[in-house]
């Protein structure tokens, strides 16, 4: 057996191709059982993260496999191979298997050595488990990333200090608003993200409105943790009117706010961070005097503060993973099974 990765991430591809290769967490139960399909693969999974899309793989035919994935790709997401292949990346073999650790420890996210990428692998192997569509060589593979990765955050200086998406986003708007006390925020979506922008708001004491339908019992529940309000969609030009900063982290498909939403609606300075994948706001929102429009990929100051409080901190922890990954590539793939009756004599 052996194991590939096909995919990209924000070092090899625009935020503008990423977004149309991303697997929404509704229909990415139906991408595994499509998937599932191809009879090359005896087991698959699938992690779809605003920084990454990628696939990993188990197969006994490492060229055909990955033929068949950029198929895949190209027929799931209606695009075509020419216009996406460049920015793909493969990885083969125990360099898959390295390529998986350093993923699941965060050395290979935008922000590094955040912690939130380990949940998402694990729900991403979940997610194949669940649809009988993780073998056993995928199991043992997944298994060993995630301890790997709970132990290097508990004995390593990785992820100390400020590793989130909500930490470094305040950072980046506290540097240019300053104090944030008096002004306006409006959060746009009450997923993970948006909690993780809450914990580092509190301290600052700003207005806050959580804006969300679906989940509107749960916007209220944050609102209520920083003395805010919660509003519904329909009341967000509204909401918009007042701001003075709006972050978006919703899973919409499409733009929820766009140029005609905002245009003779603002006379102030508005400044927006959509932390969203795909995106939520139209980037033609830029045109409008007063708004300035970042996406997480613009927060490169902060982003390239924190990777050099920790790269050479990675550079140790790259050195364990490439150990780590051959020798379990070796017990993986080399050493012969124990017969099964000296198993049992014992």
């Amino acid at each position: 057996m052996n194991l590939i990765v096909v995919g990209t991430n924000h070092k090899f591809s625009p935020i503008e191709l990423r977004e149309r290769l991303v697997f929404p967490k509704k229909r990415l139960k139906n991408a595994l059982f499509l998937l599932k399909e191809w009879q090359i693969f005896k087991g698959a999974v699938i992690l779809s993260t605003c920084n990454r899309m990628e696939i990993y793989a188990s197969t006994e035919n490492l060229e055909s496999a990955r033929g068949q994935i950029i198929n895949f790709l190209s027929r799931y997401h209606e695009i075509e191979t020419k216009n996406f292949l460049p920015y793909l990346y493969t990885y083969e073999a125990k360099e898959a298997l390295r390529h998986l650790f350093a993923v699941t420890c965060g050395l290979d996210s935008l922000i590094l050595g955040e912690t939130q990428i380990s949940g998402q692998v694990k729900q991403a192997y979940l997610e194949a488990r669940e649809i009988g569509f993780a073998d056993e060589f995928l199991r043992k593979t997944f298994i060993q990333a995630l301890s790997f990765a709970k132990m290097i955050h508990k004995e390593t200086k990785i992820s100390e200090g400020k590793i989130s998406v909500g930490s470094l986003a305040l950072d980046f708007i506290k540097g240019r608003l300053g104090n944030l006390s008096s002004k306006n925020i409006l959060i746009i979506g009450v997923g993970k993200v948006s909690e993780l922008v809450l914990q580092y708001l509190k301290k600052e004491r700003p207005n806050v409105i959580f804006v969300s339908n679906r989940t509107f019992e749960k916007a209220k529940a944050l609102a209520s943790e920083i003395n805010g309000a919660a509003v519904r969609f329909d009341r967000l030009r509204e909401s918009l009117k007042k701001a003075d900063v709006v972050i978006t982290a919703t899973a919409s498909p499409h733009f929820i706010i766009k140029k005609e939403t905002l245009e003779g609606l603002i006379n102030h300075g508005l400044l927006i961070v959509d932390l969203a994948l795909p995106r939520n706001v139209e980037p033609l929102v830029k045109d409008i005097m007063g708004v300035e429009l970042f996406c997480l990929e613009d927060l490169g100051t902060v982003i390239k503060k924190n990777f050099e409080k920790k790269k050479e901190e990675a550079k140790k922890i790259e050195e364990v993973i490439k150990i780590k990954a051959e020798r379990l590539w070796q017990k993986l793939t080399v050493l012969e099974p124990e017969p099964a009756f000296l198993r049992l004599s014992r």
